[in-house]
């Protein structure tokens, strides 16, 4: 996937008056993605919500979704967060009724916590 791309498709969604989930829609579309995962994030300081968008190349597109709702924080990760997204993409392929059962919300906190550490998300000190 190209980065330029991946971010112009950032860009453009995020000036869009439209929920989290149509502008992550959006740019799968615009990128030629596939949903891996939408879910809400509790407890963190920062985001509210997060998603993953997969690409054929193996690469991960992650898009985070501030408090205020008002910005996108997003990046790119190889293989080497897999074992952080799988969990997550799991879930979002069961039935409804199942998701609901189940819950994700330790696997969304490790992967948040994986992306700061790795320098893809910003830490505490950022806005």
């Amino acid at each position: 996937m190209d980065t330029v791309l991946f971010e112009m498709a950032v860009r453009a969604a995020g000036s869009l008056s439209t929920s989290f989930s149509e502008k992550v829609t959006d740019i799968a579309a615009r990128t030629a993605g596939q949903l891996a995962f939408d879910v809400r994030v509790e407890g963190d300081y920062r985001f509210q919500r997060i998603a993953g968008i997969r690409y054929d190349a193996g690469e991960v597109g992650i898009l985070a979704l501030t408090k205020n709702g008002q910005a996108l924080d997003a990046c790119r990760v190889n293989g080497a967060l897999t074992g952080f997204i799988e969990p997550l993409e799991t879930w979002h392929g069961l039935p409804l009724q199942a998701q609901a059962q189940a819950d994700v919300l330790g696997h969304t906190s490790l992967l948040i916590a994986a992306l700061r550490n790795a320098g893809n998300l910003p830490g505490r000190s950022a806005d």
